[in-house]
């Protein structure tokens, strides 16, 4: 008798393929899985911190705050006469001189380091502190005026140290007004002082002319005031001479 209900059912009529490309397609979804798994899982990056804040704890002291660099408005910490102690290259050679340190080359340069007292009248006012007895009305700047008494007291040390050189000379002109010049306090790598300055052409009784490099700090402190005098045949010399003396010299207490 014929079997109705269609017998056990036969091998699959799948190709063997079909379950390679299967298997390939689940391999592959669980490597996607893990990626996004471990893509949000994993720390997250941090913002850079943020730098000290000006004038907060930690934040680093501007260049020109005492004990880096002294303006012409610092006060300097001397309460006597500080002393100039210099040694220029072996191009100067030291003559005898009262009361400062002069050196003299071979080239017919002269720098003179000195230090006195300041004089009553080294310390104008604002509105006196405008021109210098050797400023023509050309060279009158607004940025001449001194609001504290520092600076004051500088500038008119140079308008005192520039009138000196004029009165020991047959003519002078005032040929640039208003440089700075930097020294140093304590040591040759101490902290800077800001000294001004001035250049001027200076006419000689025989007829020569030479070329003046003055660099004048007052120091109301002390009661004192300490210059840097260069002097050269050529301008170009006395402006070198200037800035080597300065970088070879500090003030120190006595």
């Amino acid at each position: 008798m014929a079997n109705d209900d269609g017998g056990t059912a036969g091998p699959s009529s799948r190709p063997p393929w079909v379950a390679v490309l299967v298997a390939a397609c689940v391999v592959v979804g669980v490597g996607v899985v893990v990626a996004i798994a471990a893509l949000f899982m994993g720390p997250s990056p941090q913002p850079p911190a943020p730098g000290p804040t000006p004038g907060a704890p930690g934040a680093s002291a501007p260049s020109s705050a005492p004990g880096e660099a002294y303006a012409l408005s610092d006060p300097l910490p001397f309460t006597a006469q500080p002393v100039w102690h210099a040694a220029p290259s072996a191009e100067y050679r030291l003559t005898a001189a009262p009361d400062e340190l002069r050196y003299v080359s071979d080239a017919g340069c002269r720098l003179s380091f000195r230090a006195g007292p300041l004089q009553a009248g080294g310390s104008p006012s604002p509105s006196a502190s405008r021109t210098t007895p050797a400023s023509s009305s050309a060279s009158a700047s607004p940025t001449l005026l001194s609001p504290d008494p520092e600076t004051a007291a500088t500038r008119g040390a140079l308008a005192d140290a520039i009138g000196a050189e004029r009165k020991s000379s047959a003519s002078l002109g005032v040929t640039e007004q208003g440089l700075v010049v930097v020294t140093t306090l304590g040591s040759q790598g101490g902290p800077l002082v800001d000294m001004a300055g001035a250049a001027l052409k200076v006419g000689h009784a025989d007829g020569t002319v030479t070329y003046v490099r003055v660099a004048v700090r007052a120091v109301p402190s002390a009661h004192a005031v300490v210059a840097i005098v260069a002097e050269c045949p050529q301008p170009e010399q006395a402006a070198t001479a200037m800035n080597h003396a300065s970088v070879h010299a500090y003030l120190a207490a006595e």
